[in-house]
C-alpha cells in the first residue's frame, strides 16, 4: 500500500476506536437514564417541532456523562463556536462536548416513541436520534466520515443503517456512489452500523460490501 492510503487506514482505525468509546459512554448513560426516570416515552419530551423536547433528551443522556462542554441553552452562534457548526441550530438540535472531544447532538422525534424505522422490536419503537461527530468541530463533519447517528428507542440505543434498518439503510444511504432524492437522510447516514460491527470505514474504497456478504475491500 501507499504511503497516503496506509495513512487513511490509520485514520480510520483511529475513527472506529472512537465511535466505539462513543457508543459505549452513550449506552451507559442510557441505561442509568432509564434506570432513574423510565424509558424515554417517560421523559416529558414531546415532537420534533418543539425545542425543549431535544433539551429533554440530551439532558437525561448528559446528566451520566462526563461533559466539558454545554451547548444545550447556548445561542446558536455559541454553539457552533464552542460545540458544532453543522448543528448549531438549536430549533432542531441539543449539543454538547464530551470528555474524549466528541460532540453529541440530540433530536426528538416522537415523544410516544412509535416511530417505527425497521423489523426489530427496538426499531418499532424509535423515539428520535443522537450524532455524534467523533472529532468535534473538525473537518470533514460528513455521515459516514467522522459523523454518526444512532436511533434512541425504548429498548435502548442502536446505531442507524443495521441489516434490520429499513428506512436508513446501509445500501441506500452508506454508498458512496449514491445520492438519495430523499431529503429527510442524508448520504452517509446509514454508515453508522456497518463501522461498529465490521470495525471498518471500506465503504469509502469499494462498491461491493452488503450484510451477510463482503464485508471489507481487498
Amino acid at each position: 500500500m501507499t504511503l497516503p492510503v496506509i495513512t487513511q487506514k490509520t485514520q480510520d482505525k483511529q475513527t472506529v476506536s472512537q465511535l466505539k468509546k462513543a457508543y459505549s459512554a452513550l449506552s451507559q448513560a442510557y441505561l442509568m437514564a432509564v434506570n432513574e426516570n423510565g424509558t424515554p416515552e417517560n421523559w416529558g419530551a414531546g415532537g420534533i417541532n418543539e425545542d425543549e423536547s431535544h433539551k429533554i433528551m440530551a439532558r437525561n443522556f448528559t446528566k451520566y456523562m462526563k461533559v466539558i462542554v454545554d451547548c444545550i441553552d447556548m445561542s446558536n452562534s455559541d454553539v457552533a463556536k464552542y460545540c458544532s457548526e453543522k448543528f448549531a441550530n438549536t430549533k432542531y438540535y441539543s449539543t454538547v462536548r464530551i470528555a474524549d472531544g466528541a460532540t453529541v447532538s440530540f433530536r426528538m422525534w416522537y415523544g410516544d416513541c412509535k416511530s417505527v424505522y425497521g423489523t426489530t422490536k427496538p426499531l418499532k419503537n424509535v423515539c428520535g436520534r443522537f450524532t455524534v461527530d467523533v472529532n468535534g468541530n473538525k473537518k470533514p463533519n460528513e455521515y459516514g466520515q467522522d459523523m454518526f447517528s444512532f436511533y434512541v428507542t425504548k429498548q435502548g440505543i442502536f446505531p442507524m443503517g443495521s441489516e434490520n434498518d429499513t428506512v436508513v439503510m446501509f445500501k441506500k444511504y452508506c454508498d458512496r456512489h449514491k445520492i438519495s432524492e430523499d431529503t429527510n437522510y442524508d448520504h452517509g447516514m446509514g454508515c453508522t452500523a456497518w463501522v461498529l460491527m465490521n470495525e471498518n470505514l471500506d465503504y469509502k474504497y469499494c462498491d461491493d460490501l452488503n450484510w451477510g456478504g463482503k464485508t471489507k475491500c481487498k
